[in-house]
């Protein structure tokens, strides 16, 4: 802004003060104040090319832009000004920046003065947006993708479920199927309700483990393919026709159902880690003292173990482990 703009404006009766801007406690005066400032932001996709040129747009949620911009310190009080916004820059927290009715959560992530004479410092400031405080919050387009892909993966594994025909099975999955209906939104669910989902994932995965070992034992105790062995009678060769029948039929749909809850399990809990992550790294012991010891409660060693890959509590041997910064 020039000063013949600023004097235009007094001749016209504006008040350039009229405008106020505010970052935490720091208030921007006269030429420090921009002329305009951009606010923009983007939705993030990720696009999938599919043959015959069709697309499947994945939606992953708003992501706003660096707040940018410059101006002038002038006066007396210039050095003790930029010295202000050093001093915010190197501390590195979130302070709150309003423009009118405009309101960000930002941290400071550039601040450059210039020096030019002792009271005409021109500056440039980069501000990174942690989230927008005056706009109402919206169910997104993140959250409605979130509970299709939850929902697509429930009628996939009930699916799967009938052709496994094995009634623990069913009861495992049907059990996953009514926490999932118990939570409304799992996006922007806390861990408590999250945790109602992921008990009953990791039991059924449990079970599944079990079923396929099981399977897996009866396919060892037959040495043959199907048809007759001297000494054998009829009725043991007809049975291990039928056993390896049903080996081709269970043994696959149990793994493709692995899959299902494992990637399930993922989408479940990718709203409790939007937060972030941090990794320890540790030589056996266990998730409950994991837990006990990052998020003072024992029985949250499901978000571990969800996070992880993991069903058992127990580790054995070396773990990098991601520990889920987790919402309240």
């Amino acid at each position: 802004m020039s000063l013949l703009d600023t004097m235009a404006g007094f001749a016209q009766g504006l008040d350039p003060t009229a405008v106020r801007l505010r970052l935490g406690s720091f208030t921007f005066l006269d030429f420090e104040v921009p002329e305009r400032i951009a606010f923009g932001a983007r939705q993030q996709t990720v696009i999938h090319r599919l043959v015959g040129g069709k697309r499947t747009i994945d939606l992953l949620g708003e992501d706003w832009d660096a707040i940018q911009w410059s101006g002038i310190f002038t006066g007396s009080s210039t050095s003790a000004r930029v010295q202000a916004l050093e001093r915010m820059r190197a501390a590195g927290k979130q302070v709150v920046l309003t423009l009118d009715d405009i309101s960000f959560t930002v941290v400071l992530a550039e601040f450059i003065p210039v020096y030019e004479f002792a009271y005409k410092r021109p500056y440039s400031i980069k501000l990174e947006v942690v989230k927008r405080n005056d706009a109402p919050v919206y169910a997104d387009a993140l959250t409605a993708s979130l509970d299709a892909l939850i929902n697509s993966d429930i009628g996939k594994a009930l699916d799967l479920a009938n052709i496994i025909n094995v009634q623990a099975v069913t009861d495992a999955v049907t059990a996953v199927q009514s926490a999932v209906a118990a939570v409304s939104d799992i996006a922007t669910a806390t861990v408590d309700a999250v945790q109602t989902i992921v008990r009953p994932i990791i039991a059924a995965q449990v079970l599944i483990q079990q079923t396929i070992g099981k399977l897996e034992a009866s396919a060892t105790a037959i040495t043959t393919l199907g048809g007759l062995i001297p000494g054998n009678p009829v009725s043991k060769a007809v049975n291990n026709v039928l056993t390896q029948v049903d080996l081709a039929t269970r043994t696959p749909a149990l793994y493709q159902l692995q899959d299902v809850l494992g990637r399930l399990n993922k989408n479940v809990t990718s709203g409790t880690t939007a937060n972030g992550v941090r990794t320890v790294t540790l030589s056996g012991g266990n998730l409950y003292q994991v837990a006990s010891e990052y998020y003072g409660d024992p029985s949250q060693w499901t978000v571990i173990a969800s996070a992880n890959g993991l069903t058992d509590p127990q580790l054995t041997g070396i773990h990098t482990l991601t520990i889920p910064v987790i919402k309240s």
